[in-house]
């Protein structure tokens, strides 16, 4: 945990962060008078917004392919914004196929908008700060390598498959 001396002075109500610590590292939550992740909130937010327009008109016009694409392989990224397009129109099961980290970028989505207008509405901005611990990384290093064995073994869809 970092050092007390370096906790935010910002908190409503003289409330202190509160750290909680695992296995798999900490968090601290603190609740503050502005959005301490403002930029965070603007690409949440602006994410949100695209992914309801982009369903509405039927995803992008034309295909934005990661040049090794050309020759069969993809990234873990691969599929994301078409997956966040279908999961915004409702459609899971293309979701999902597209790439199944799309269910994580829309719930950290609306985790955002959620609260960003709570901040709005009470003044009370809820700050999240994350260290994950050692096995916590290597976990996430696990989760991205299986996701970009799912995504390779299903490139063939993720390539050439329109919205």
């Amino acid at each position: 945990p970092p050092d007390p001396g370096d906790r935010p002075r910002t908190a409503v109500s003289g409330l202190a962060p509160r750290h909680r610590s695992g296995p798999l590292g900490w968090v601290e939550t603190a609740i503050e008078d502005h959005d301490a992740m403002g930029a965070l909130t603007a690409v949440t937010l602006a994410g949100l917004a695209s992914a309801v327009v982009l369903a509405v008109i039927g995803g992008l016009p034309f295909d934005l392919p990661m040049p090794t694409q050309r020759y069969g392989w993809v990234e873990p990224t691969c599929g994301l914004t078409r997956g966040s397009t279908a999961l915004a129109g409702g459609d899971l099961t293309r979701a999902w196929s597209y790439n199944p980290a799309s269910y994580l970028v829309v719930a950290f989505g609306l985790f955002g908008a959620s609260r960003a207008a709570w901040g709005w509405l009470t003044g009370r901005w809820l700050t999240l700060r994350l260290r994950p611990s050692r096995l916590g990384w290597v976990l996430i290093g696990v989760a991205v390598v299986a996701l970009w064995a799912h995504q390779q073994s299903n490139a063939d869809f993720v390539i050439h498959a329109r919205g």
